[in-house]
Formats: structure tokens, C-alpha cells, sequence
């Protein structure tokens, strides 16, 4: 019987002592359900492209606290009477910085210098439109940081307030091409190295941290330095481990086209990847003559064609330093567990 309807036909005093029974029952309920702990749903990680934007996001609050503190100053060098007249020159220019601005600058040039490679890696083969965006905004940017010659740079206007809306604008324009990016299937994907295939060729054994569903991207330069290992490794234990993460992998091969995508467990895929790092628009701090930089290299092209996607690496022990100046969030799923290699 449902507790909140009162049965017919039941005296006056039944009727009331159902009443407080309902209305206790009620309470008590109410009770339990607020002292039951709910459980937490994890955040889903920001998309490449989100990240991206965060960072410049920061960079723009700091270029306004060093424009904030910059001077601007009449340049102008040609004068009544003047035998020599240069043609073109500004007429307002950036006034001397201190040494505390000058290391401002240079501190956010590098910053800005860092990111911007990852940026235009989003944008492979950009329409004339998009590109000329592109090079405009980041040339602005650079430009009015490095500050190179007096009477040189038209860009500079008379007043502080209309360089902050300048700046805006063009911080903007870089924003507004991301709209460009398409979105991605896959709200996480991963790149697995070696020494984390070698230690558990288990693709699925990530879920406990980054959820039940991602897709693993297996990289040329990973499966042949496993093929190597598998060979020449140097200890059998190596050579062992190698052997069974390679038949682990082909296995993969019985579940479909491993070139497109295949299940691995539950809701975790896997693809095998042809991407080779071979782009003028890598950071230049990557020596593609050594293995953990041509994965970090292929991790950041692979991120251009999926950028609605947040990209996690299964880090290697060797190159952990590497992967954070990449911008790459990364962990160990096998915590604790040491390398066959090592």
C-alpha cells in the first residue's frame, strides 16, 4: 500500500496515527537519502584546443601588465629643413624600457615563442584567409615585444588605450580561429611509448584514469623501437617482454582494420598510425635523430588532426621532462611497476 494514501472507510483516530506514520517515515527517508554520499563524476579534461586557449588567455593578461607599464613617445625623424628625409617612418614609437620591463618582455617572449608553434599546428593547410589571420595576429604579437628599431614599426598608435584594444583585437582574431576546428568523436586520446607497452601491452589498463572510453594511438617510431627490443634487446627479459607486447598488438589485428580503429575492451580503440614527424612548424627544441622526440614530434601532429580531443601521453620514464615542455598532460597507468628495459 502506498504510504501517503490514507485507506477508506477507517475511523478518525486510525486515520490520524497513519498520518504521523507517513509523515515519520517521510522524515526518516529524507534523512538517509541526504547522509547518502553522491557519487562524484569525473571532470572530463579540457579538449587541446580549450588548453591552448587557457594559455593564451594567460599571455594576453600578462602582455596587458607590460603594456600597462611601457611608454609611448613621438619618433617621428624628419624635420623641416632636413637633407636627409627617410621615407616611411612612424611617427610613435615605444619609449626605452626599464631593466624590470625589458625582463618582462623577454620573459613573455619566450613564453609566447613556445606556444605559438602548437598553435599553428592547428592549422596544417589553412585557407588564405585563415592564414593571413594567423600571420598577422602572431607577428603583432612578437612585434610589439621585441620592439626591433625606432621609427620602423607604423603599428604603434599615439595612445596606451587604443595599443590595449590593438592587442585585444588581434588576441582575438587568434581566438576566433579556433572556431575553424572541427570536433572530435573522442573526448580522449592517448599515445602509448615503448616502456609502457613493454611493462603491460594492455591498452584497456588505463581506464582507472582516464575513463572507460579513449582511443589509443599506436605510433610508427614506438612500434619499431618494439620490433628492435624484440630482436636486440639486451637482456632476455627485455627481448621476452618485447615478443609479448608484439603478439598482444597483432592481436588487435583479428578485431578489424587496425589502420582505421578497433575495439580493444569495453569501450576502448585502437588505431595504428602512418603519421611520420616531418613539419617546419615542430618546435624547434625537438632532435627527431632521438626516439622520445620523435614521439613527442608525432604526439603534436597527431593533436593538429584532432584538436577538439585532449590528448594524454602514457609517458615514458626517460622522457618525462620533454613531454612537460611539450604541454602534455601525461602519467604512468602502470604506477609502481618498472621497465622491462631498465
Amino acid at each position: 500500500m502506498n504510504p501517503r494514501s490514507v485507506p477508506c472507510c477507517i475511523p478518525a483516530r486510525i486515520e490520524d496515527g497513519w498520518l504521523r506514520f507517513n509523515a515519520a517515515v517521510t522524515s526518516e527517508v529524507s534523512t538517509e537519502v541526504s547522509k547518502t554520499p553522491r557519487l562524484q563524476k569525473k571532470p572530463v579534461p579540457p579538449t587541446y584546443r580549450e588548453r591552448l586557449l587557457e594559455q593564451l588567455d594567460a599571455i594576453e593578461r600578462d602582455y596587458l601588465t607590460v603594456l600597462e607599464a611601457s611608454g609611448i613617445r613621438y619618433v617621428y625623424p624628419n624635420m623641416p629643413g632636413d637633407s636627409i628625409f627617410i621615407v616611411a617612418a612612424a611617427k610613435w614609437g615605444w619609449a626605452p624600457s626599464s631593466p624590470a620591463l625589458e625582463s618582462q618582455r623577454m620573459d613573455l617572449l619566450r613564453r609566447l615563442r613556445g606556444w605559438e608553434p602548437r598553435f599553428r599546428l592547428l592549422f596544417p593547410h589553412p585557407t588564405p584567409e585563415a592564414a593571413k589571420k594567423l600571420k598577422e595576429s602572431l607577428e603583432h604579437l612578437e612585434r610589439w615585444l621585441v620592439r626591433e628599431g625606432t621609427w620602423s614599426d607604423w603599428s604603434v598608435p599615439q595612445h596606451m588605450p587604443e595599443a590595449v584594444k590593438l592587442l585585444q583585437a588581434s588576441v582575438q582574431q587568434l581566438r576566433s580561429l579556433t572556431d575553424l576546428l572541427p570536433t572530435d568523436p573522442w573526448p580522449v586520446r592517448i599515445t602509448v611509448d615503448t616502456n609502457a607497452l613493454i611493462d603491460n601491452p594492455d591498452l584497456a589498463a588505463c581506464t582507472g584514469q582516464i575513463g572507460q572510453r579513449y582511443m589509443a594511438h599506436l605510433l610508427p617510431v614506438v612500434l619499431r623501437e618494439l620490433d628492435d627490443n624484440k630482436r636486440a634487446g639486451r637482456s632476455d627479459v627485455l627481448r621476452e617482454a618485447a615478443k609479448k607486447a608484439d603478439r598482444r598488438l597483432k592481436g588487435l589485428r583479428n578485431n578489424g582494420d587496425v589502420t582505421f580503429g578497433v575495439r580493444v575492451a569495453g569501450d576502448v580503440h585502437a588505431v595504428f598510425e602512418y603519421i611520420e614527424p616531418k613539419s617546419d612548424a615542430l618546435p624547434d627544441w625537438l632532435d627527431l635523430d632521438v626516439p622520445d622526440d620523435r614521439f613527442i614530434a608525432s604526439t603534436l601532429l597527431l593533436q593538429s588532426r584532432h584538436p577538439g580531443s585532449e590528448y594524454s601521453l602514457v609517458w615514458s620514464r626517460s622522457s618525462g621532462c620533454r613531454l612537460g615542455r611539450a604541454g602534455r598532460r601525461q602519467f604512468d597507468c602502470f604506477p609502481g611497476s618498472g621497465s622491462a628495459g631498465s
